[in-house]
């Protein structure tokens, strides 16, 4: 009978040969290969991103696109399989022809074609009618197909591209007008102009962005000739406000003349309606009278005598001449009592009368 040993033997790893024998590895080098990694992860933006709500996320699988993320928080594997690009595509960006401004704390400086030898030279471009004009231009743009705004073009090639086009735009566009349109009325439609051409030559060579205005900000024609071309704006500028004030005064005056219309007009309406209301009424008193003339012609005859006197009476005045005192003195009487006459003396023939004057009341 075969005895069961107590405990099992011991196990032993087989042993390699020598040429496949896996070297051993310090725990150093081991814990710096692992650091690295780390790194890299931390360097190549770990396992999750986040899209800010202007941003977009443009995703990257071994260098090639693959997707695209918005606003938010995403996962992704690790660096160097997957990156993420996140172009501002609601940010507003701007290209300055002519001048260039920048910002130092809270203050803005600007650099013009007046002062910059090269700005100026970027700035000069020729009219229609052949004149030479100093123009400075700002344009703002937005991000509009962000993988064609990445991937069409190197890091910082499609802002150079774009003021390539811009320059070209606003050239072609100054080139179509005469000069007085640039300077004075026509910025309008040149600013227009621009923008069109601007947005088509973006589309035809993929640059993913959107023109989103235009503007013109300094426009003159060159120092040898500037005042007389400012003498010609001022002209202009005069007839524009002469103009304007004459509108103004035609509607002001216009409304005030309808206004007067309308209210002599009303009168008139009034004083007809005013004048037949008085001929009917009239009308109807001569039918009363001639009805009641009919019936009895004497009484209505001397009524109205009557009441012709009455009228004419209250309407005249009454002059008292007191022949007692010698004078003709005439005395308006508007009722009340007379005044006493002049006391005469002793031996006046006329004293006696004079004291048997007595007063008299006179109404109207």
């Amino acid at each position: 009978m075969k005895r069961i040993p107590d405990r099992p033997p011991e196990f032993r790893l087989p042993q390699l040969p020598p040429e496949i024998r896996i070297p051993h590895i310090p725990k150093g080098v081991l814990a710096g290969v692992l650091a690295v990694l780390v790194l890299l992860l931390i360097v190549g933006g770990g396992l999750v991103y986040t899209v800010a709500p202007d941003e977009q996320g443009v995703i990257l699988t071994f260098g090639r696109y693959s997707g695209i993320a918005n606003a938010g928080f995403h996962f992704k594997w690790p660096w160097p399989i997957q990156t993420v690009e996140k172009p501002r595509v609601a940010e507003v960006k701007r290209i300055e022809i002519g001048f260039r401004s920048r910002t130092v704390g809270d203050a803005m400086y600007y650099q013009t074609f007046l002062d910059t030898p090269a700005l100026r030279q970027e700035a000069q471009m020729l009219t229609g009618d052949e004149n030479v004009v100093d123009c400075s231009m700002a344009v703002q743009y937005r991000i509009k197909d962000a993988i064609d705004y990445l991937f069409n073009f190197r890091a910082g090639e499609a802002e150079l591209s774009l003021r390539a086009v811009a320059e070209a735009a606003v050239r072609q566009a100054v080139g179509d007008h005469h000069i007085d349109d640039v300077l004075t009325t026509g910025k309008f439609e040149v600013q227009n102009e621009v923008q069109t051409k601007m947005q088509e030559l973006a589309d035809k060579y993929g640059l993913g962005v959107t023109v989103l205005a235009v503007q013109l900000q300094d426009v003159q024609p060159p120092d040898e000739v500037a005042p007389a071309f400012r003498d010609v704006a001022t002209a202009r500028e005069e007839r524009e406000r002469m103009i304007n004030e004459a509108q103004a005064y035609e509607r002001e005056q216009i409304p005030r003349a309808e206004g007067e219309v309308a209210r002599i007009k009303q009168e008139a309406e009034a004083y007809r309606q005013t004048r037949v209301a008085e001929a009917k009424g009239q009308v109807a008193r001569f039918l009363a009278i001639a009805g009641q003339y009919k019936a009895s012609p004497e009484v209505t005859r001397l009524r109205l005598y009557l009441d012709a006197m009455a009228a004419l009476i209250a309407k005249a005045r009454l002059t008292v001449i007191d022949e007692a005192t010698g004078l003709d003195n005439l005395r308006l009487l508007e009722g009340g009592d007379l005044p006493p006459p002049p006391a005469a003396t002793q031996d006046s023939p006329a004293a006696g009368a004079a004291a048997a004057t007595t007063h008299r009341r006179v109404a109207r």
